[in-house]
């Protein structure tokens, strides 16, 4: 007769805390699958646009880049540890300015390289990017980001650079802060929700590469086409 009562609680106890369980899971699915829904959506249009590409074959040699890079750039650091120790102070004596994403491109995850260019290079990068959407506009196509895959190396950071890339040299314009890559290889679009989506679109490409040929033809910059790493290796003239 007293224990009774008490199953009786332990039982709708239990019941509670499966309901609570099972509405949990319910919860979790339901947010999943809205998260797939969304996303299925902000992802079009799809990761390959078109095909069409035309990539033109700049041949300024390295000679030509270091001609630039040893007026406009800063001495070659040495090392990662002591580039750290001064990068601040570079900063500060406005020899070098930090790069970061923008509205025209956006900056790889570097490896082999720090974000940083000299105040000429900052600003070709920009004058690039401008050019780039206004072409884009032109030709009704969607408002691309080009991606900059490196920037200023030190010395260290070149010979290791050698071991994994057989067409990198002991001396390059990179050291000197006047020198970035643009890749080909593909573009980034933002998507409804700000995320930052790779695709492919062939023929706004081809408006990436008539650009950087432009402002060559302007001498603003030298260029040479990477075919290995597919990237446009520029560096700023004047």
């Amino acid at each position: 007769m007293i224990n009774q009562p008490v199953k009786k609680k332990s039982r709708r106890k239990l019941k509670k805390s499966v309901k609570r369980i099972l509405t949990a899971i319910l919860a979790g699915i339901f947010i999943i699958v809205s998260f797939f829904i969304v996303r299925g959506i902000t992802d079009r249009p799809a990761r390959f646009i078109s095909e069409n590409k035309h990539i033109n074959n700049f041949q300024d040699i390295n000679p030509v880049h270091l001609r630039y890079a040893v007026v406009h750039g800063i001495s070659p650091v040495k090392s990662g540890i002591a580039f750290v120790k001064q990068a601040n102070d570079l900063v500060k004596r406005k020899q070098l300015v930090r790069i970061n994403d923008t509205k025209y491109y956006v900056v790889n995850k570097l490896s082999h390289s720090h974000p940083y260019l000299v105040p000429e290079a900052e600003e070709l990068l920009e004058t690039i990017g401008k050019r780039f959407q206004q072409k884009l506009k032109e030709h009704r196509k969607d408002d691309y980001l080009f991606r900059v895959t490196s920037l200023l190396r030190t010395q260290e950071s070149q010979r290791k650079l050698r071991h994994s890339n057989s067409n990198a040299t002991t001396v390059s314009a990179h050291l000197y802060g006047t020198t970035f890559d643009i890749t080909y290889r593909s573009l980034i679009k933002k998507t409804i929700l700000g995320r930052k989506k790779v695709v492919y679109d062939g023929a706004a490409i081809t408006l990436l590469s008539e650009t950087i040929g432009e402002l060559r033809n302007e001498k603003r910059l030298v260029v040479v086409t990477e075919r290995k790493e597919a990237c446009f290796h520029i560096t700023v003239r004047n």
